[in-house]
């Protein structure tokens, strides 16, 4: 029997994605020499990023330095906040069935999408409206708390 898809692992998938592109800014990884792994299962909920390559990329020790407390709390919230904002909108927020097999909603190249080998979903699974709310809905994101009034 297959495994019903939870509402929580588009939102787990979707702030993988952020996070790693903020990551990447931060640390000075392209986004390509990272990689994420979504948990989600009934009680727990987790991401994995970590880099995938054996070379210049992935010795910059950039990702450890961001594991501090205040420092991964801070890339959280500026990758929440960034994702507010989509230079496809208002077309990005308002999609339905986008993407590959209409498996996405608000999700594109300019927001949340991610360069394949980073994903190990295949750049699916994603809504960013899940995260931000919507215009019509602001408060119905999870971190719409977080971000600054649109």
């Amino acid at each position: 029997m297959a495994r019903q898809l939870q509402p929580r692992e588009v939102l787990l998938h979707t702030l993988a994605h952020v996070f790693l592109e903020e990551l990447s800014l931060d640390a000075g990884y392209p986004a390509s020499s990272l990689r994420e792994r979504v948990y989600s299962d009934e009680g727990m909920a987790g991401l994995l990023v970590y880099t995938a390559t054996a070379d210049a990329a992935g010795s910059l020790g950039g990702l450890v330095a961001q594991s501090e407390t205040d420092r991964l709390a801070a890339v959280l919230h500026s990758a929440v906040e960034r994702s507010a904002w989509c230079t496809q909108d208002p077309v990005c927020i308002e999609s339905v069935a986008g993407g590959s097999g209409g498996l996405n909603l608000a999700a594109c190249h300019a927001c949340v999408l991610l360069p394949e080998v980073s994903c190990e979903k295949q750049n699916t699974l994603l809504d960013r409206a899940v995260l931000i709310g919507t215009p019509e809905e602001p408060d119905a994101g999870f971190f719409s708390g977080l971000v600054v009034a649109r």
